[in-house]
């Protein structure tokens, strides 16, 4: 009997645990059957459409949407200029706001001097709204810059870094690495706070101390953290605009496949317009999906053990 009873109590607290389970999990699950199989089934689809503005009759076309976005990824020199510039986007972004990031919060993490208004300093940029940001940065680029050059280097008139297409990238870059500090710093300092002291106290006795303690301690413990956003940065390549809409509008010189893509949609004029949009897509997330999981792959096999 008590036997039976225990099985009968143990059944209740399975069923209990499955229905809190199915509670918690069920907004999330939602969310990602909306938003993510239904809204890229539809796209999916609409690779293969064609819509007749004057009817606004629907068609299934075959490839032809595949072999026009094909031809546009391949020739046009827009679409080039978009490739390369999402790739070198991201590279600038890992190779020069990664690293700092890392160091930035590091430097947090030791509680060094005036590390407390560093961390509120850094994430002021992610709090603020985006337009805002970019209104005051513009403005400061392109009028205080060149009159500081101007009352420095002379009477010379220099042009604003934005206004100026040989420094438009490179000025873009370094805003983008400026706002991303935030929400990098925070993340990586949050993983730094969780490593056990007792760990840290261990490796002072056998000489980890200062970039040693970072190298061999820190970085290890906090490299599931680190290869997470290198993987969601490798998956975005073609998904992120680096504010360039906020900058310039639907009028910009620099072009990234996130900007081409926003614009084009935003701005199309009909229907008809969005079924080579959604083959580009196609083609986008064909070398992305591939790419990431190559990366993460590399990741998981060469990355420093937290032993």
């Amino acid at each position: 009997m008590r036997a039976a009873k225990k099985t009968s109590r143990l059944g209740v607290f399975h069923r209990k645990d499955i229905l809190f389970y199915c509670a918690l999990m069920a907004y999330p699950v939602l969310q990602f059957v909306i938003f993510y199989i239904v809204v890229n089934a539809n796209s999916i689809l609409l690779a293969f459409r064609s819509y007749d503005t004057m009817t606004g009759a629907v068609t299934w076309v075959g490839f032809a949407n595949l072999k026009e976005a094909f031809r546009m990824m391949t020739q046009q020199l827009e679409l080039l200029d978009a490739m390369k510039n999402s790739f070198l986007a991201y590279f600038v972004t890992l190779v020069i706001g990664t690293p700092l990031a890392l160091l930035f919060s590091f430097y947090i993490y030791k509680e060094l001097p005036a590390s407390g208004i560093f961390r509120v300093l850094l994430f002021m940029p992610s709090i603020v709204s985006a337009i805002v940001m970019v209104t005051i940065f513009q403005f400061f680029s392109d009028r205080a810059v060149p009159e500081i050059f101007t009352k420095v280097f002379g009477a010379e008139t220099y042009q604003g870094l934005i206004e100026n297409p040989q420094t438009r990238f490179g000025t873009v870059m370094f805003y983008n690495i400026f706002v991303g500090f935030g929400t990098a710093t925070l993340m990586y300092s949050n993983a730094m706070d969780a490593i056990s002291p007792d760990q840290v106290d261990a490796a002072k006795l056998e000489g980890a101390v200062g970039i040693r303690e970072f190298v061999y301690i820190t970085f290890p413990m906090i490299y599931p953290t680190f290869s997470t956003f290198f993987i969601t940065g490798v998956a975005t390549i073609f998904t992120n605009q680096y504010n360039l809409y906020s900058f310039f509008g639907d009028g910009s010189s620099i072009q990234t496949y996130g900007y081409w893509l926003y614009v084009k949609v935003a701005g199309a004029a009909s229907q008809s317009e969005y079924p080579v949009l959604a083959a580009v897509g196609i083609f986008l997330t064909v070398i992305a999906v591939p790419l990431t999981l190559i990366v993460k792959k590399l990741l998981e096999k060469f990355g420093p053990s937290e032993d």
